[in-house]
């Protein structure tokens, strides 16, 4: 079973704890954001992974990507990035329905 076949959560691990590089290129076009944002944060992609990931639609994920030693490539982005996408929790244990910068945001409305 390829890592794009397993389950969210077990392509989150993989994406986090891997240090396979196969399985890192498979996971950097997964589905799930939060998958190619731990891609972006685990020190074993090479460049061309993590300039893969700068050009991700996805700010959390792109902006995960820039900040790689691995980087080559730069972005420029051209918007305020939120907590949510400089978030430095963990994929593994971030739960964004739950978090504090969102809820103290909806509380000030």
């Amino acid at each position: 079973m390829g890592a794009l076949q397993k389950p969210v959560e077990e392509q989150i691990e993989l994406a986090v704890n891997s240090n396979d590089f196969n399985i890192l290129w498979e996971l950097h076009k997964s589905p799930y954001m939060n998958v190619r944002r731990a891609v972006a944060r685990n020190s074993h992609i090479d460049s061309k992974i993590a300039d893969n990931l700068i050009a991700d639609p996805v700010l959390n994920v792109s902006y995960m990507a820039k900040m790689s030693l691995k980087a080559s490539t730069d972005r420029e982005f051209k918007t305020t990035l939120t907590n949510c996408v400089t978030c430095q929790k963990s994929e593994l244990v971030i739960d964004c329905l739950e978090c504090e910068h969102k809820q103290s945001k909806m509380l000030n409305y």
